[in-house]
């Protein structure tokens, strides 16, 4: 059988990249009809992807997340022939039992293979509309972590109605936004484990008084961050809404003393997206503890806008001190990350 390609990624406008630096994929290889290996290469440097304050020494499992999605969007176009304007949407994803151990950051950087597991394939009336995939992330012989990914893909025209008919109902005009008003001051990087103030996305950080389970905040929506907004989209992009998630749940951990610091690794994080986020409307932020061990903590997140939920889910967080390679089978895989169907009617990519 084939060996997986690491030489050169595949074109970026494969994975919906504008920067080539953005692109993870370097290439697939089928295994069987269901089931076929992808090749990712994790760099040792980035701008976002390795901007932590606390833990240097291991990669952010943030980052597979990352390939899974450019993976799906991939095979959209390769696998289930997916013409290029076609829009994806994701629907749900999620990241479980990152092993800190297969995540050290080593003198060359690390390849990875995500071996792809097709669950079901969406069919509508014009054939295939999506699909659903597991991956196990293999550092070798290790798995790095399992994940999961549901998206599903439109013609543009039916999507620009979707949107339009989304703003309508909420009381703007219709048409393109790509531009979202100036973002509010951003909370302390510190206070969320970053080290560049323009990765931090939230504002107005609060605990209510007498509440010790719970943070709120606002997302700062920045259009010209490089990497969260790498190309022009006109919602609020996925990884965004994944990244308040762990940010908040790191400020809310630390402040009602669920972790001892903001040095935690994100274990375990899942997402379903049931609304889209408009760029030119507040989007208010959540997270609530659910449980805790002093080592680990699971928050229960969800963003807001309008009223209604644009996306909600789960992030599990792992405190690690600097230099510390914890032992596998610590982390999120002591505790259950609740699955989330499939029913979600809309999300974003």
């Amino acid at each position: 059988m084939d060996t997986v390609e690491f030489s050169r990624t595949v074109p970026r406008e494969l994975v919906h990249r504008l920067s080539v630096a953005e692109v993870l994929v370097t290439g697939a290889v089928a295994r069987d009809e269901d089931t076929l290996d992808v090749g990712t290469q994790i760099p040792r440097s980035h701008a976002f992807y390795r901007d932590t304050a606390g833990c240097r020494h291991l990669y952010d499992p943030m980052v597979l997340v990352e390939a899974a999605r450019q993976t799906l969007i991939m095979l959209g176009h390769e696998l289930f022939d997916m013409p290029f304007g076609t829009k994806f949407i994701l629907r749900e994803i999620a990241l479980r039992d990152a092993d800190p151990t297969a995540l050290a950051v080593c003198g060359v950087p690390t390849e990875v293979v995500l071996r792809c597991h097709i669950l079901r394939r969406f069919r509508g009336r014009a054939g295939v509309s999506g699909a659903r995939l597991r991956y196990t992330a293999l550092v070798g012989d290790r798995v790095a972590a399992t994940l999961e990914c549901s998206m599903s893909w439109v013609p543009p025209d039916r999507w620009q109605a979707m949107r339009d008919e989304g703003r309508t109902e909420l009381g703007l005009a219709p048409g393109l936004v790509i531009d979202a008003p100036e973002p509010p001051p951003r909370v302390g990087e510190l206070l969320v484990d970053r080290r560049d103030p323009a990765n931090v996305v939230l504002s107005s950080f609060r605990v209510p008084p007498g509440d010790r389970t719970t943070g709120t905040a606002r997302l700062v929506v920045d259009t010209g961050h490089p990497v969260l907004f790498d190309h022009v989209v006109d919602h609020v992009p996925g990884m965004l809404t994944l990244e308040a998630f762990r940010q908040l749940g790191i400020a809310t951990a630390v402040a009602t003393g669920a972790l001892p610091s903001a040095s935690a690794l994100l274990t375990g994080v899942n997402a379903r997206f049931t609304g889209i986020g408009e760029l030119d409307l507040p989007i208010s932020c959540e997270s609530v503890l659910t449980r805790t061990d002093g080592t680990n903590a699971v928050l229960r997140c969800a963003l807001r806008q309008e009223g209604r939920t644009v996306a909600e889910g789960e992030v599990c967080l792992t405190a690690v001190a600097e230099g510390e390679k914890r032992p596998a089978g610590t982390g999120v895989g002591e505790v259950h990350l609740t699955g989330i169907g499939a029913g979600a009617e809309a999300g974003t990519r």
